[in-house]
């Protein structure tokens, strides 16, 4: 996998568990009081008990943990000197993590957008899913593409994976046209 796109997904992914989880370490009752039912209304407070508050922490110290997983695990954040790994710039483990993380990130969005439309659209709820799928989709879009090479002609500059199956490339025809040292595959 290309290792500068993980190393962009790491620590994107990094920013956004952080996000979510600083509120939930520093202010962990006004994150429960705002998502509960009746949460935000002066006419009815809501009541937040030491468990609700021991789990909000607990969840922000597990995300920042997650967050801090992704980015050493990738390969973002290098744990060996290139003395004694020259060679190989990518972890091992970069595939394992995009693809655990994207799972993560998926249910998390799943789960925020089940709960947006069953709250009667909390805006928390709507900012949690979108923030989710979006490094969902970063990381589907990762774990399908950055791991390929690029084929790239180095005489033409063009990549050598293509066809003219559907439409003919009528400009790189017209700039051989006069080169009659040139073999097309027909010839061979």
């Amino acid at each position: 996998m290309g290792n500068d796109s993980i190393s962009t997904y790491a620590f994107a992914s990094l920013g956004w568990l952080s996000l979510q989880a600083v509120p939930l370490i520093v202010w962990p009752t006004f994150i429960s009081s705002m998502l509960t039912e009746n949460g935000g209304h002066a006419h009815a407070p809501a009541v937040v008990n030491v468990v609700e508050t021991y789990f909000a922490r607990y969840l922000g110290f597990s995300q920042l943990a997650i967050g801090l997983l992704i980015v050493t695990l990738s390969g973002a954040l290098p744990l060996t000197t290139k003395v004694t790994s020259p060679n190989d710039p990518n972890s091992p483990y970069a595939n394992a993590v995009v693809i655990i993380s994207m799972f993560y990130h998926a249910i998390g969005a799943a789960y925020g957008y089940s709960r947006y439309t069953s709250s009667g659209g909390h805006v928390g709820y709507l900012l949690g899913f979108t923030g989710s799928a979006i490094m969902s989709a970063y990381a589907l879009w990762l774990f399908m593409f950055a791991g390929e090479q690029a084929k790239v002609n180095a005489a033409t500059g063009a990549d050598e994976r293509t066809s003219n199956f559907p439409f003919k490339n009528a400009e790189a025809e017209k700039r051989f046209d006069g080169d009659k040292k040139r073999v097309t595959r027909k010839e061979i």
